[in-house]
């Protein structure tokens, strides 16, 4: 089982094979052999809810998961960059996360909320680029955020909703893709 693809059912929580494989842009059909290996393995499961059909991580997957991700932070020496990139961004993510939930209670976003986005993407853009020099898995999340931000200009539900790469699913994925990295709870 490789890294990539258990991290990214990881991130992406319940996802088809397709979804699994774009993630960090893989082999479709490697993927899929992949995932069945570790479904017979007992790391991931595969199973259909609301019509729709997926793979998420078993405790087993999880706990493999965290250990090919410290494997990979002792291979790289990265532990001390991204734990700094982590403090930088537990700043930052204090007002996203207020400025997502007022966007969530809002029927339109303030502008001072937008705002905020605006500005965590700008804080996050150096950040990421500290990390793919080190870790290239973390790459795309500025290009991700930011289409979000270009969306939400005609559809302000590109800021909050969890039906597409809206800013804060992007967002949510990106602290977890860092707190699993890093081995800690999210707070």
């Amino acid at each position: 089982m490789t890294l990539l693809t258990l991290h990214a059912v990881r991130l992406l929580g319940f996802a088809d094979t397709p979804t699994v494989a774009a993630r960090f842009s893989q082999d479709p059909g490697l993927v899929e052999s992949q995932l069945i290996d570790a479904g017979v393995n007992g790391l991931v499961s595969h199973s259909t809810f609301a019509g729709t059909s997926g793979w998420s991580l078993s405790s087993l997957g999880r706990a493999e998961n965290q250990r090919l991700l410290a494997e990979e932070l002792d291979r790289t020496g990265a532990r001390i960059a991204v734990l700094a990139v982590h403090e930088d961004f537990a700043d930052i993510n204090t007002g996203v996360v207020a400025a997502c939930s007022a966007i969530q209670l809002q029927t339109s976003p303030s502008e001072d909320a937008m705002d905020v986005l605006i500005g965590a993407l700008a804080s996050w853009r150096p950040l990421e680029a500290q990390l793919t020099g080190l870790l290239p898995r973390f790459g795309g999340y500025s290009e991700r955020l930011l289409l979000a931000l270009k969306h939400a200009v005609q559809d302000t539900a590109w800021l909050a909703a969890t039906d597409r790469d809206s800013f804060h699913r992007a967002w949510f994925e990106l602290h977890e893709d860092l707190i699993a990295t890093l081995g800690i709870q999210r707070q």
